[in-house]
């Protein structure tokens, strides 16, 4: 008998997964259990009810450490697109500020949106930015919306600066202006 339901976070799961897509659990065990054991008849649980047992929300050094690994691949290639364009190390630094928004921007959105909430720098870690209610990965707007002031280093100190003034106290953890904005928080999958 095939598990349905992650016994960890509830998240709906793939026909023969052996891990959890949201939570990372290990399932190979449970597996064995639940072919071994007799099914028990009862009523079908609704996935909207389910939630996490413990929500572990990220800490702040690994997250500082995710954006600063994020941060350094973004500058790579940023340098990388605009060294064989322009030599003059002056108009470079402006230059690269503004190539490097641009591709800080895609690279947080597209890696969120598309790879369940998680970025180089946040798999590396082991963290995911999730839905704050339902702790699945969000729609792709609310991913656009979260990362606009991330990219520019200016902007993610702002908002960086307000988010904690905002946010001192609250268990979220959310450290960012643009987290209450795009209703997302920072968890950690281990």
């Amino acid at each position: 008998m095939a598990l349905k339901f992650c016994p960890k976070c509830g998240n709906k799961l793939e026909t023969d997964s052996s891990f959890c897509d949201a939570c990372g659990a290990d399932l190979t065990e449970k597996k064995k259990n639940a072919e071994t054991s007799t099914p028990v008849v009862s009523e079908p649980i609704q996935e909207s009810k389910l939630k996490p047992e413990t929500n572990n929300y990220a800490d702040f050094i690994p997250r500082l450490v995710a954006i600063i690994i994020d941060g350094i691949i973004i500058s790579i290639i940023g340098w990388l697109i605009l060294l064989p364009i322009n030599f003059n190390p002056l108009r470079m630094f402006w230059q690269s500020y503004f190539v490097n928004y641009a591709i800080g921007f895609l690279y947080y959105f597209l890696l969120e949106a598309f790879n369940k909430g998680q970025t180089l720098g946040k798999a590396a870690l082991k963290l995911r930015t999730v839905d704050e209610k339902t702790f699945k990965p969000t729609t792709p707007d609310k991913y656009a919306l979260n990362n606009l002031l991330k990219a520019g280093s200016f902007l993610l100190f702002i908002d960086f600066i307000v988010g904690i003034l905002m946010n001192s106290g609250k268990p979220e953890r959310r450290l960012r202006l643009m987290q209450n904005v795009s209703e997302t928080v920072v968890i950690s999958i281990k």
